[in-house]
């Protein structure tokens, strides 16, 4: 009977086991209201909408010295607007880690990377973050009306500052 009981036990702990999500040398657990959602590519180490039909957020890991750092990234975020964009850059820091984190307003270009023909999204906002480390940056990006990305932005930053280096 108590072998039954430790196995039944052991069995619900598991079940209750933290979800994460690795990319380069950080660990991101994802609480409420996130939604951990199947990747999609190689390229993306993590996918999680805020609730279930919130913004999806896609985090990127490419490895040392892959991705382009902050201000590579930023232009090239800039590029995924059509006409004029207000980009608000901020520094965090999360224990000594320094965090990049870019909210970019305006006429978003909704489509993949290889899409030639991308749908103009007016009012939409774009919400970034770069965390640079020497085994690589690790980049998280959302896109969405600026309503919806604007009520996930701090449950965003308690994403990020999850974050751990692995042991």
């Amino acid at each position: 009977m108590k072998a039954i009981l430790f196995l039944f036990l052991f069995g619900a702990s598991s079940l209750l086991a933290e979800i994460s999500i690795k990319a380069g040398s950080f660990k991101f657990i994802p609480t409420a209201p996130w939604v951990v959602q199947e990747p999609g590519s190689h390229m993306v180490k993590g996918a999680l909408t805020h609730t279930a039909k919130g913004p999806l957020v896609k985090i990127y890991h490419f490895g040392e010295g892959q991705g382009g750092g902050i201000e590579a990234n930023i232009k090239r975020w800039q590029k995924q607007f059509d006409g004029e964009v207000k980009v608000t850059p901020e520094e965090k820091t999360y224990g000594k880690q320094k965090v990049a984190i870019v909210t970019m307003d305006g006429t978003f270009l909704e489509g993949g990377i290889m899409q030639r023909n991308k749908t103009p999204r007016a009012g939409w906002t774009l919400l970034g973050a770069i965390i640079p480390h020497p085994s690589g940056d690790v980049f998280f990006k959302a896109a969405g009306p600026t309503a919806e990305i604007m009520k996930a932005k701090k449950d965003f930053e308690t994403l990020i500052a999850s974050a751990f280096f692995k042991q």
